[in-house]
């Protein structure tokens, strides 16, 4: 009888995948599946029409200190980021506007940004996941979107993928990748809606050791190169 139930289970599961199917068929195009995205999330009108984010946030860590607030100011039309983190006797910040860099460490001091750290900078706001989301939307010509071997939705640009996406069959995205990171994150429902686009409240490293709750979420706000410069003080 145990038999017999454990093979029917395996029976029920093999249906429901059947039912559910690939995230994304072979018959899908690379465009096709942007198009079933967008629409997912809010509509591509809704995403061509953002510019800019302010991504208020709970994130949770492995280490010292575990809670943090973390404000992040993404400018998607040019290279300008303010990251700001905060948590109790803790208070670090850097930015980003061009060229321009400084940031302030864990002692209050005030300096650049370093190299490897600079970097990284950069390659997040090329491969941002919202960011992407709104180029897509806008039909940048500077991108090309493909399948990936794995059924996965792969943003190129300049030869090279800056963005990956996993989506489920309603088209959302449950995971989400940049550059050569193949593990990337897991998403939440994308159940929180600012201004006509729908936003995970929930974003996660798979092993859990990294966990962001979205606060609040802005979209356009007016931006200027003052909120990007480096503070007296």
């Amino acid at each position: 009888m145990a038999s017999a139930l454990r093979r029917f289970g395996w029976m029920v599961l093999l249906m429901i995948g059947g039912l559910a199917g690939p995230s994304v068929t072979r018959a899908d195009s690379g465009e096709a599946a942007v198009e079933r995205m967008l629409q997912a999330l809010g509509g591509r009108a809704a995403w061509a029409r953002v510019t800019n984010t302010v991504n208020d946030s709970q994130q949770n860590i492995l280490v010292d200190p575990p809670v943090l607030r973390v404000v992040i100011t993404m400018d998607f039309e040019r290279p300008r980021v303010l990251i700001d983190t905060t948590a109790p006797g803790l208070h670090v910040a850097r930015a980003m506007n061009g060229d321009r860099h400084w940031r302030r460490n864990r002692a209050g001091e005030l300096g650049p940004i370093p190299d490897d750290v600079l970097a990284e900078d950069r390659r997040f706001h090329a491969g941002h996941v919202y960011r992407t989301l709104s180029r897509l939307a806008r039909r940048d010509p500077a991108l090309r979107a493909a399948l990936g071997p794995d059924g996965r939705l792969e943003v190129h640009e300049a030869g090279a993928r800056i963005a990956w996406y996993l989506l489920d069959v309603r088209g959302e995205p449950y995971r989400y990748g940049a550059h050569g990171d193949d593990t990337g994150s897991v998403f939440g429902p994308w159940d929180r809606v600012q201004d006509g686009i729908h936003h995970p409240a929930w974003v996660s490293r798979p092993d859990g050791s990294w966990r962001a709750m979205l606060k609040e979420l802005r979209v356009n706000v007016p931006l200027n190169d003052a909120m990007f410069e480096r503070p007296e003080r």
